[in-house]
């Protein structure tokens, strides 16, 4: 089949911001490709094992709009997701976010399905491998299990988590300080679990007590033992294991990735153990990709920073919008710094602008901020915002015949305050 190499947008990694921006493009009647190194869309959302997204509401009530808001709404409807507010992190009690709890298999191919109904052209299993941002177009090149391919659009979006294609098309990117790096995670699903006993449990002081009896014993690395039930089973996902190793290096994420597998089996023992509700539990799936919470970001035209978050900058270019405080994790002690924050803050467009770049934008991960500020926004409802709103930022471009540098803060405004209907 010929595979078509003209586009007005293509998308790099189709994680939820990836995803996101994709479809809100596509909606628009741009022509769009999604380049997708796994097989599905989702990203981290989809395939780590992840089964809730933190500060999907504020103040009990959901916070997003658009197609994000669709998203969770047709999950909900199915009865494969369901809002649990001010919910206790099981590493501090005293912090409490809006959750939404979802069942990933099924964002899975809700996802895909609306990217088909949208016309995008998906590529899965495609790794890219060359980038140049010119004038008036931009070009790429990406190879799969058995053929190399060249694509061209006007615009390219840097959904990769770690600022692959900004990095490809020799832009400025920096990387955690190694000392600085936070924890990844490994998640696992535990199967035929008395949700009624764990729910008791959670919510009880035993919690706190079993995740301090895990550390003196040697099984649990670090300071949480967060189970969360996914919607429609008797299931529940499991975050406890821990490590560290630099994702971009192929030996240390090796180590690191067979590090966290070996940490699985003795947790499952011990919670099976000592946890009410998973006597006659089993474990039943690994997640495949590990839970990075750093990644490598841009440089871009304005660096985001805690005290923008503090202050709830309204800036006149905003984007997105989130509510999660700074969550560090911290590689020395293994247990979490939290930083709480006054409320709803903004993310400005300027962050995702790459320095020196016209046609290309960061969406997700990749965008421009200070590890503290890093720390609260990197959460996935906020990045699938910063996503669309990206993908209605390149449809914008494209109607005014313009670079992505070029459209102006009151346009852009314009176009999001239709979008998201406020």
């Amino acid at each position: 089949m010929q595979q078509e190499t003209q586009f007005d947008l293509i998308v790099v990694g189709g994680g939820t911001a990836g995803a996101f921006s994709a479809i809100a493009a596509a909606r628009e009647g741009l022509k769009v490709a999604v380049v997708e190194r796994g097989t599905c869309l989702g990203g981290l959302a989809a395939s780590s094992g992840l089964t809730e997204m933190n500060a999907a509401g504020f103040q009990g009530a959901p916070l997003y709009r658009g197609i994000e808001r669709e998203v969770f709404d047709r999950l909900i409807w199915g009865g494969h997701a369901a809002y649990h507010f001010a919910v206790p992190m099981s590493s501090n009690k005293e912090v409490k976010i809006d959750r939404l709890r979802y069942d990933p298999e099924r964002l899975k191919l809700l996802l895909e399905q609306l990217a088909v109904e949208a016309g995008i052209t998906l590529l899965y299993e495609t790794e890219l491998t060359a980038a140049r941002e010119g004038e008036e177009e931009c070009q790429i090149t990406a190879r799969g299990p058995y053929q190399e391919i060249a694509l061209s659009g006007k615009y390219l979006i840097d959904a990769t988590g770690n600022a692959s294609l900004v990095q490809a098309l020799g832009g400025e990117t920096e990387a955690a300080d190694e000392r600085e790096r936070m924890i990844a995670t490994l998640m696992f699903r535990i199967s035929n679990v008395d949700l009624d006993q764990l729910d008791a449990f959670i919510h009880s002081p035993r919690l706190g007590e079993t995740i301090r009896q895990g550390r003196e014993s040697g099984v649990l690395k670090g300071g949480i033992l967060a189970f969360t039930p996914i919607p429609g089973t008797r299931d529940v996902s499991l975050n406890g294991t821990r490590a560290k190793f630099d994702h971009e290096d192929l030996a240390d994420a090796t180590r690191g990735m067979v590090e966290l597998r070996s940490q699985i089996e003795p947790i499952f023992r011990f919670v099976q153990r000592e946890v009410p509700g998973l006597e006659g539990a089993y474990l039943s799936g690994i997640a495949p990709l590990a839970g990075v919470r750093d990644a490598r970001r841009i440089r871009g035209a304005y660096q985001l920073t805690i005290e923008d978050l503090e202050r709830m900058t309204c800036f006149e270019d905003r984007v997105a919008c989130g509510c999660y405080p700074m969550d560090l994790h911290d590689p020395v002690t293994n247990t979490v710094v939290w930083k709480m924050l006054p409320g709803v803050y903004h993310i400005p467009y300027r962050s995702l602008l790459p320095l020196g770049m016209k046609r290309t934008l960061a969406a997700g991960k990749c965008l421009s901020a200070d590890p503290k500020a890093f720390g609260a926004v990197r959460v996935m409802p906020i990045m699938m915002n910063v996503g669309e709103s990206a993908g209605y930022a390149a449809a914008l471009a494209l109607r005014e015949n313009k670079t992505l540098d070029q459209i102006s803060s009151a346009s852009l405004r314009s176009c999001l305050d239709q979008k998201y209907g406020v």
